[in-house]
């Protein structure tokens, strides 16, 4: 059965915070500490990175459920050919 849940969401909210919180300690000491341009631009570009994901993430998700208000047809014709299936008929 599929529902609309993530499996463990509090784990994996706890284990995401975890990792940004690590990493901004670490990006504060080598952007504050050291004098390596190279690992502070590697810092700078990770940060970049992020940033494009949790945008892309936000607006794939917002959009994600207004592609198609009705319910595909089910016909050859139809983009999206649908063929209903259930657990006991196919055992």
């Amino acid at each position: 059965m599929v529902t609309g849940k993530i499996p463990h969401l509090r784990v994996v909210v706890a284990v995401s915070a975890a990792a940004i919180i690590g990493f901004a300690i670490i990006s504060g000491y080598v952007l504050g500490y050291t004098d390596d341009d190279v690992t502070k631009g590697g810092i700078v570009a990770t940060w970049q990175n992020v940033a494009l994901l949790a945008f892309g993430f936000w607006l794939g998700s917002s959009s994600g459920g207004k592609g198609k208000d009705d319910a595909p047809s089910g016909k050859p014709e139809d983009p999206v050919s649908v063929t209903e299936t259930h657990l006991e008929e196919q055992r």
